[in-house]
């Protein structure tokens, strides 16, 4: 099977950096697939991804929050969350021949932004580190193991060698 939109979840730990790799490497061997990045920002993580110490607007109902003003605080969020990846990618990327989309999501969990973003975007195929920022779940992340039970596409989890 030849897979042609290849899709990376990219926490900026090591662990994806070397998943990331990987996923150069597998696209590299032709120009046509394509390689997406992404971050996911969910609601919770909005303040902090912001740089902010508190939640705003944690004691408010959130039919309060005015929805261009929720909206600027999203978007500000997604910017900085993509700067942040952008910055921990570095030049790994520049020399390929590839179409490279690198991109920050919105989503209530980082499975459901995974899964939702492999669907919109026709990927076929997850190449992501078997264990990230997140907790641990045994030997791999509770990102990848949500990941590996939920998609509908070919999961390739990318397990580091920890001596490395």
């Amino acid at each position: 099977m030849k897979f042609t939109n290849i899709l990376v979840p990219f926490d900026k730990s090591d662990h994806a950096l070397h998943a990331l790799t990987l996923a150069k490497g597998l696209a590299e061997e032709d120009p046509a697939i394509k390689l997406h990045v992404i971050g996911v920002v969910f609601v919770s993580d909005i303040p902090p991804a912001l740089g902010l110490d508190a939640n705003p607007y944690e004691s408010a109902p959130p039919l309060i929050i005015q929805p261009d003003l929720y909206k600027k605080l999203v978007d500000a969020a997604l910017d900085r969350e993509k700067d942040d990846m952008e910055h921990a990618i570095g030049d790994l990327l520049d020399d390929m021949p590839n179409e490279v989309d690198i991109a920050a999501v919105n989503a209530p969990s980082p499975v459901d932004g995974i899964n939702d973003f492999a669907k919109e975007h026709g990927c076929d195929l997850i190449v992501m580190g078997s264990r990230g920022l997140g907790v641990l779940r045994g030997m791999l992340g509770s990102v990848s193991y949500g990941v590996l039970r939920s998609a509908e596409i070919p999961v390739l989890v990318a397990k580091r060698d920890e001596d490395a």
